[in-house]
């Protein structure tokens, strides 16, 4: 007599490594390096307080040899400062993810110390440390 082949019940090999193999891969994105933010945002920030920065300073030194600064001068000065604080705000709201991020940070925060002729902060200046830190992060030697 003839054995009789068994009956398969359950799952055969395949359907089996085709679960594994599909679960393995849904959790696949799971598993990855989570995707560490970028700093557009700030860098956007960083750069509008800049121009402005940029900006006060070419009409501050094109208005320096004037006694009597006409009133739309001044008003312009204002406008600059004032929009150059509200970035000095924003970008202190927003957190820096990257290198970048901290140097663009850096040199934002370099434009709101008071700097000597020789664009320094004089040791035991109560920015000292501040200065000293933001060189370090442009990698400017202090």
């Amino acid at each position: 007599m003839s054995k009789q082949a068994p009956t398969q019940t359950g799952l055969s090999r395949r359907t089996a490594l085709a679960g594994v193999l599909a679960l393995a891969g849904s959790a696949a994105p799971a598993l990855a390096a989570p995707v560490e933010p970028d700093d557009a945002e700030l860098l956007r920030v960083v750069q509008a307080g800049l121009e402005a920065d940029a900006a006060f300073c070419q009409l501050s030194e094109a208005w320096a040899d004037e006694i009597d600064t006409p009133p739309h001068v001044e008003a312009q000065e204002h406008a600059l400062v004032d929009a150059l604080s509200d970035k000095w705000d924003e970008a202190g709201s927003l957190q820096a993810h990257t290198l970048v991020g901290l140097q663009a940070k850096a040199r934002l925060a370099l434009t709101a110390m008071p700097l000597n002729r020789n664009r320094t902060v004089s040791p035991g200046a109560p920015d000292y440390l501040m200065w000293s830190l933001c060189r370090d992060l442009l990698g400017v030697a202090a």
